[in-house]
């Protein structure tokens, strides 16, 4: 819908007034007659009127673009023929399952004729509109509000998770504890008995035939007295309302060390049986022995307090979410959380949509009323996309053969409907039609890739012959509430389409993107214009 204010500009030139002159003048001294002479200026006194007043066509149009209703169209020509067999097949593999018609049987336009098994893709389907509807309730939940026995479970929800969080982080220091005092037990009851001197500056172990490991383990026992001693010091401040991130570390970080250390002390032990060095073989079994155990128990410690500080991070988000779920529950739903929801729930239909699209192409259906002529597939059999199904015939005796560039193929699809005329009734008469088949393969004609399409009356009508030439427009889209504008209005500025706006007369380009272009030649303006801007439509010259 337009709104057109017309602005025509007017030109008077000395030039065409001289020319104008000259013609009267010429024209007056062939009738010198009355007779002829009044009706004679009369005639030219319209011509120079309409020559000095609109005789320049090259004008312009200002429209006020309001709201209106795309319709995409893709106009054809064709050629009414005898009903052909319509060969029908499945869109994806499988088995098929049942088939629903024989040969000689009349259907109706949009009846099952045989379907592919399709538990899979139907069990999909359900799951999605279970989804949808879980959406719609939890949609319906955000809009009402919350209700006080929400609430309160949630109040209760979040009482728990703090219980569980006390008790986790209670756990978690209870390992810590338990690691120092594995990792000192080791250190005193298990590691000292190899020194002598352990807990001097100066400890040193059973001597052994390798020095450098020897130095080692030496250094380390002065080191391990002074992380254990700084330990305890550290432990000693530590409970619930104290606890932080800083103890495991410290405690991840000594029970490392001491787990290396036991593990060079397994080593060295190994090395005093080998190289005897006066040590009994009793001495050395309980060596081995105390060394393994401390081991055991250190790597034991090490795996509890793993256990302990994963359940609390648990805990801890656990108590985080249920005290922002009370939190919302307390006030209430935001105007945020309602578009969120509502967005949730758009996904979660066209998640359906999608899943509803691929069931159906398990399945073929009669693309129009007609009689089949063929089937060419059994209950079990396997087929692929390459199998003829099913072939029927139109009922209505005849239908329209055309063929659709490759540029407006794309947009066709079996089903749309159809506007035709015949050349031989006019364009005022109108014959309603289906898109029955759209080729996959092209046609080449003189160079040109087209698509054979087929299309079937609606309705049977006596007037209709084989042979008649029609006019076809298939409606491929429609688009409520657009933004329409002549293409005239159009230009380019570099690779830019641009419109001038009148903005109350100030002329200003302003940058586009187009959409579709409907039969009339008019094209939708996707961004860049709004309904009430005043667009400026320069018209040619005629």
């Amino acid at each position: 819908m337009y709104k057109i204010i017309k602005n025509t500009k007017k030109y008077k030139t000395p030039k065409l007034i001289n020319i104008m002159k000259n013609r009267i003048k010429n024209l007056a001294s062939k009738f010198k007659s009355k007779k002829y002479y009044i009706p004679a200026i009369l005639i030219i006194a319209i011509v120079a009127w309409r020559m000095l007043s609109g005789g320049n066509t090259n004008g312009e149009e200002i429209i006020t673009v309001e709201a209106s209703t795309f319709v995409q169209e893709v106009a054809v020509t064709g050629k009414v023929i005898a009903a052909k067999d319509v060969v029908l097949g499945f869109e994806n593999p499988g088995r098929v399952s049942v088939i629903n018609v024989k040969v000689g049987d009349q259907v109706k336009q949009g009846q099952v004729l045989t379907s592919l098994s399709s538990g899979d893709a139907y069990a999909t389907v359900l799951q999605r509109q279970a989804r949808v509807e879980a959406e719609l309730a939890k949609l319906a939940e955000v809009q009402r509000g919350s209700r006080q026995e929400d609430i309160n479970i949630a109040q209760s929800e979040y009482e728990g998770a703090v219980i569980a969080f006390d008790q986790a982080k209670q756990s978690l220091i209870d390992s810590i504890k338990d690691a120092y005092a594995k990792s000192d037990d080791a250190l005193r009851s298990r590691i000292d008995q190899l020194y002598t001197n352990p807990r001097t500056v100066t400890p040193r172990i059973i001597p052994f035939d390798d020095y450098n490991l020897q130095t080692s383990l030496e250094s380390r026992r002065l080191r391990a007295g002074e992380i254990m001693r700084d330990w305890s010091a550290s432990l000693a401040g530590l409970n619930v309302s104290t606890f932080d991130q800083k103890y495991i570390v410290e405690a991840r970080t000594n029970m490392s060390f001491m787990r290396d250390f036991l593990n060079d002390l397994s080593r060295a032990v190994s090395a005093i049986q080998s190289s005897g060095g006066g040590v009994s073989q009793t001495t050395v079994d309980k060596y081995v022995n105390d060394i393994s155990s401390a081991r055991t128990s250190v790597s034991s410690s090490f795996t509890t307090l793993t256990t302990a500080e994963q359940s609390y991070k648990v805990a801890t988000t656990a108590k985080l979410t249920k005290e922002q779920q009370l939190s919302l529950k307390r006030n209430g739903s935001t105007v945020e959380q309602i578009a969120s929801q509502q967005a949730q729930l758009r996904s979660a239909q066209a998640d359906l949509q999608s899943a509803q699209a691929a069931l159906s192409k398990s399945t073929i259906r009669a693309p129009f009323d007609g009689v089949i002529t063929k089937v060419d597939v059994k209950e079990g059999e396997i087929v692929s996309t390459t199998v003829n199904a099913i072939s029927m015939i139109s009922s209505a005796g005849y239908e329209i053969e055309s063929f659709i560039s490759e540029s407006d193929v794309s947009k066709v699809r079996v089903g749309q409907p159809a506007r035709v005329t015949l050349d031989a009734y006019g364009r005022d008469i109108i014959f309603k039609a289906t898109v029955g088949q759209v080729d996959p393969t092209e046609t080449n004609d003189n160079g040109i890739s087209t698509y054979k399409t087929k299309l079937q009356f609606v309705e049977v009508d006596e007037r209709v012959r084989s042979g008649m030439t029609a006019n076809i427009t298939i409606q491929t889209a429609e688009t409520p509430a657009s933004v329409i504008i002549p293409q005239e209005a159009l230009f380019l500025e570099g690779a830019e389409k641009v419109v001038t706006v009148d903005q109350a007369g100030t002329r200003v380009n302003r940058k586009v993107v187009t959409g579709g272009i409907d039969t009339q030649g008019r094209i939708e303006i996707l961004e860049g214009l709004v309904v009430g801007d005043r667009v400026v439509v320069k018209k040619a010259d005629k």
